[in-house]
């Protein structure tokens, strides 16, 4: 009874949801917003979703869960989870190539548009998420062309990150995206943002700041568990006799990932083990830097499934969260929920006024130090050591603090709110 009276105060929507990434592609976010589909569908919603095919991490045991059926001799295909129907627009494998991505990048929004209209029907409302941010513009277009209104989700603030790195460099390019951002923010009817820190950062580029809202990510609290410390996986890779401190993720230009390799050379002595979980365009970098300084005490496994990752962090006393200078305000790794609802104390690199930081307070669980500092990483990682009684209650508290702030039901409902919300505007506006 009372999730029928729940369910009576809000719309039942058609629901399309448009994004880079989804299973059975193996990334965060595919199964991030595979997760927010079902939880939408399972509130009463009819979900579809606009993607690319696998094409980040191609996963043979998830085309088995989620196969793909080719339509039109390939032009799209198709893909179920349940009753959330998957439209796939062919994409090419990840590329180093910048030519290769931008080629890939105008099919996918070409092909989304245009499939996105014949193929998914008429939607009564449009989520479209960052990377990349055209997909701002293909979403406010398919919701112009339905009358309906649209969202766009702001996973990574686009293009800051790039342009402090140095990798966007040009000023015709730069104003040109700037320009495009601005265009999107301001067409679509709401911008969700997953950060505190990315409202701050977009209040002057968008010109009605209550079409800003905050819904920060979430995290599967049955998925990541609280698990034994010794278990197959620990057992298997030697971590079971020694102190354990991983990173599980993508290795790339958004980690800083030289206080590890310092604090490996500095920590030696100590029976600690540092562990990498993940591939990315760095992994040959940071295993040269491995051997060249003939650190014993690091191991790099590689990609792994997904299905292993909650025993990558039961397998570990303390786990990383590494975050690059140029990436401060403009990113946020949800991978921080996923160590605290597996009961383990987070080790972050972040400075004043990062969203990880409020977390940590928040919970009264993880450490901070300051990007760059590899001395007080080191100092961290050395005083965790001999307090491993005290990190086991910091993980508890952890996973209390995520199952009531950030499961996958207390924030799928706040976009069943903003659903109800978007729609009920909507049809005001068309009455008048």
């Amino acid at each position: 009874m009372e999730k029928v009276s729940i369910r009576k105060r809000f719309i039942l929507a058609k629901v399309l949801i448009h994004s880079l990434v989804f299973t059975p592609d193996g990334v965060s976010n595919a199964y991030l917003y595979r997760d927010l589909a079902v939880e939408l569908q399972r509130r009463g919603h009819k979900v579809t979703v606009l993607t690319t095919t696998p094409h980040y991490n191609v996963l043979h045991q998830e085309l088995i869960k989620q196969p793909l059926t080719k339509r039109l001799g390939g032009l799209y295909a198709t893909s179920s989870l349940g009753s959330v129907k998957v439209i796939h627009i062919p994409m090419f494998k990840k590329s180093p190539k910048h030519l290769v991505r931008i080629i890939s990048a105008l099919w996918f929004n070409l092909g989304a548009l245009l499939i996105g209209v014949i193929v998914s029907g008429r939607q009564d409302i449009v989520f479209a998420s960052s990377p990349p941010l055209s997909n701002g513009m293909v979403g406010r277009v398919l919701a112009w062309i339905w009358g309906v209104p649209s969202a766009y989700i702001v996973q990574d603030v686009f293009p800051d990150g790039l342009i402090r790195q140095g990798i966007i460099r040009s000023k015709v390019l730069i104003a040109f995206l700037r320009k495009l951002e601005k265009i999107v923010y301001n067409s679509n009817d709401l911008v969700v943002v997953i950060a505190q820190s990315f409202m701050t950062t977009l209040r002057s580029r968008i010109n009605k700041l209550e079409s800003l809202r905050l819904i920060e990510n979430f995290v599967d609290i049955d998925f990541y568990r609280l698990l034994q410390r010794h278990n197959d996986f620990s057992l298997k890779h030697g971590l079971d006799d020694c102190f354990v401190v991983s990173y599980v993720g993508n290795i790339g230009n958004a980690q800083d990932f030289r206080p590890v390799i310092h604090a490996a050379k500095e920590l030696k002595n100590l029976p600690i083990k540092f562990v990498f979980v993940g591939d990315g365009i760095l992994r040959q970098s940071l295993e040269q830097q491995i051997l060249e300084h003939n650190l014993q005490n690091i191991s790099v496994l590689g990609y792994i499934p997904r299905d292993d990752t909650p025993w990558v962090n039961a397998s570990s006393d303390i786990c990383l969260v590494l975050l690059s200078q140029h990436i401060q305000g403009c990113s946020f790794p949800s991978k921080i929920f996923s160590i605290m609802a597996s009961g383990r104390t987070a080790f972050i690199t972040a400075d004043e006024g990062s969203d990880l930081i409020r977390v940590v307070q928040e919970s009264g669980s993880g450490r901070v130090v300051p990007v760059g500092d590899r001395d007080a990483f080191v100092n961290e990682i050395r005083r965790a050591f001999y307090e491993r009684e005290v990190l086991i209650a910091e993980g508890l508290k952890a996973r209390d603090y995520v199952v009531k702030n950030y499961s996958k039901e207390a924030i799928s409902a706040k976009y069943d709110q903003l659903i109800h919300e978007l729609c009920i505007e909507d049809s005001r506006s068309k009455r008048k």
